[in-house]
């Protein structure tokens, strides 16, 4: 046999014949091991007999035994298991499905111990060249919750999201509609589409509170709609404007819409009149295809039902509206949030600013 090399409690060399090298150790157990390094570079074959040395000094060497026992199994596997114990909310889960797909078709069939971290970085790279730091952030998140379910059931030794991080995303100015081309889409919406874009401009609300909101929850008497926040579990109120209001009074009796895309009836919309105050008010229903169809008709290159959340905090914060009224109208936890908004129009910053011109012009011409 060749000579012997020593690193700690293990011994490296190689067996007659074989050209890898192999370790020699004794476990935590006292059982005697004997391990293929699966190497023919003795450089590498140390590396790798330290990182044995470490585990049984540190009493991780059964850990280290599991994870070779899984060593063949696949990304998809441990991505599947995660997602039956995964804490994530019906409506993160919904947002990730799309996400999850695109990364199993890169790794799917990948043992899941073979991904380095040089991997997975070549990937979020790409996404960042492809699509945007945001995507790449939201993609990690990902992956760092999966790798991370593989570490702890020694599915894999090192969580290889260990050492990336998030990056600095770009702040983003929130997309508002001017009120001529808001009134440029509700003359082109169908019936029931203009309802959910009028009631989400005149509220801030979210599209999800808006088809949370129960009969209970609509205040007539009082012109206030309680929204149970779902993003931060609080209460709010919002004062109805009279176009909520009477849309609010027209809905109690219950409503029937043809649901139409090109002008074909495909379903007959219903929603529940007021009778059950538990009976939600407007139910969900996907109307991204009359989005779509309305921004093309009046040149948008895109119209969400989002947007009519910042188009309200924006007219709202140009008419002076402080960031504790947008806070607490729209449900916003944080100024920076609320501050956004002041990026897009802030008519008082300029007033200000023609005042202080308007002044030094004075003290110009008194020199």
């Amino acid at each position: 046999m060749a000579d012997k090399q020593y690193v700690g409690a293990v011994t490296v060399k190689r067996r007659t014949g074989i050209a890898n090298y192999w370790a020699y150790y004794r476990d935590t157990t006292g059982k005697q091991r004997l391990r293929s390094l699966k190497t023919n570079n003795l450089k590498e074959a140390l590396a790798r007999a330290k990182k044995i040395n470490d585990s049984l000094e540190s009493g991780t060497d059964e850990r280290l035994d599991t994870v070779r026992r899984n060593r063949a199994t696949t990304f998809a596997s441990v991505m599947e298991a995660y997602l039956k114990v995964t804490t994530w909310s019906p409506s993160t889960l919904d947002r990730n499905l799309f996400r999850i797909k695109l990364i199993n078709d890169r790794w799917g069939d990948v043992p899941v111990a073979h991904i380095t971290p040089h991997d997975i970085g070549l990937y979020l790279q790409e996404l960042v060249e492809s699509r945007s730091i945001a995507t790449r952030n939201r993609y990690l998140a990902i992956l760092r919750k999966v790798f991370g379910y593989a570490f702890d059931n020694a599915l894999i030794p090192t969580n290889p999201t260990d050492g990336l991080k998030q990056l600095k995303e770009p702040e983003r100015i929130p997309t508002a509609l001017t009120a001529a081309q808001f009134g440029q889409i509700m003359n082109v919406l169908p019936p029931y589409a203009q309802i959910i874009m009028g009631v989400l401009h005149d509220t801030g609300m979210r599209a999800g509170e808006l088809h949370s909101l129960r009969w209970r929850h609509i205040r007539s008497d009082q012109r206030r709609i309680v929204v149970e926040d779902a993003k931060n579990s609080e209460l709010r109120l919002i004062p109805m404007t009279d176009y909520v209001y009477g849309i609010f009074e027209e809905l109690r009796q219950g409503s029937a819409f043809s649901q139409t895309q090109k002008g074909q009836s495909r379903a007959t919309i219903v929603w529940p009149d007021d009778g059950d105050p538990e009976a939600v008010v407007i139910p969900r229903i996907d109307i991204k295809k009359s989005l779509a169809v309305a921004a093309e008709k009046v040149g948008l290159p895109k119209l969400t039902r989002h947007m009519m959340r910042h188009t309200f905090a924006t007219f709202l914060g140009s008419k002076g509206a402080t960031d504790m009224d947008l806070m607490d109208l729209g449900g916003w936890k944080s100024v920076a949030m609320v501050r956004r908004y002041r990026k897009v129009v802030d008519e008082r910053l300029d007033d200000v600013m023609d005042a202080f011109n308007e002044n030094s012009k004075e003290q110009a011409s008194e020199r």
